[in-house]
């Protein structure tokens, strides 16, 4: 007769195995379906090149939030088609949850700023002992933003109504709710994380692309942590959002010479 020790055993590798096919999957899936998304709405609008966009910031931020749009599509969809939605933490927001998305923001700061600093760190020791001209990388958002400063205001609202909730939906919500029932909260947060890191490596423009997955996914370790802490995905969608359109807004600002209250 098996033991119970053993059929346990076994549960639990089944368990592992479901969770880990169906953030692959997921992943797998937002961007399978922001790239349809991209390509259907390109198609609608008579864009047949990168090329035809440029110097078109309206234009260029349409196809972006189509992206997104695949992002929360394949959450949503995964969740439905599996009937998985016990993996995501999710209810009204109240004052507290306000504070710790004020507290999350502050906390990202904190971590860009040691995880830049290390990443700088580790490129002057590449370079003077290796003699590897390392470079920091940069997203292509960022780039094409530097252009035409345009783009980083329309970016704001996208960053806020889609890029936030997207990202967080796949990355949070279901790879690491999935994660989390198979391995436990703390493992779930860094494979996590880790994935969202990679995940970045697509928008990555110019530079050595392994900095911009380490910051990455050190920030995605932040939202992860809040996220379990708060057991509202409302948190860290807010945090990301609100992140990225300072970034936009601070981009912009560089670009044109203005200047911004924060």
């Amino acid at each position: 007769m098996e033991s119970t020790g053993a059929a346990v055993d076994r549960v639990d590798e089944r368990v592992l195995l479901v969770s880990l096919f169906g953030a692959v999957a997921v992943i797998s899936g937002a961007f399978l379906l922001a790239l349809i998304f991209q390509s259907v709405v390109a198609l609608a609008l008579g864009v047949q090149s990168p090329e035809a966009i440029q110097g078109q910031p309206g234009l260029y931020t349409v196809l972006s939030a189509s992206t997104f749009v695949g992002f929360i599509a394949a959450a949503v969809g995964f969740l439905s088609l599996r009937d998985e939605w016990d993996v995501l933490h999710v209810r009204r927001p109240t004052l507290r949850d306000v504070a710790f998305v004020v507290a999350g923001l502050l906390a990202l700061a904190v971590a860009a700023t040691v995880t830049s600093a290390l990443v700088s760190a580790i490129i002057a020791v590449l370079d003077s002992v290796f003699g590897v001209d390392a470079q920091f990388a940069t997203n292509e958002v960022i780039e094409t933003g530097q252009q035409n400063p345009t783009t980083f205001l329309y970016m704001i609202p996208v960053a806020i109504l889609l890029v936030g909730p997207g990202e967080e939906l796949v990355f949070r919500g279901v790879v690491q709710g999935l994660l989390r029932r198979a391995v436990g909260v703390v493992p779930a947060i860094l494979l996590a994380s880790l994935l969202f890191g990679l995940g970045h490596y697509l928008a990555i423009a110019s530079g050595n692309a392994w900095t911009y997955v380490f910051v990455a996914g050190a920030m995605g370790i932040v939202l992860g942590a809040i996220y379990e802490y708060t057991e509202n995905i409302a948190v860290p969608v807010a945090i990301h959002g609100l992140w990225n359109a300072a970034i936009f807004a601070n981009q912009w600002a560089n670009a044109t010479g203005a200047s911004l209250p924060f």
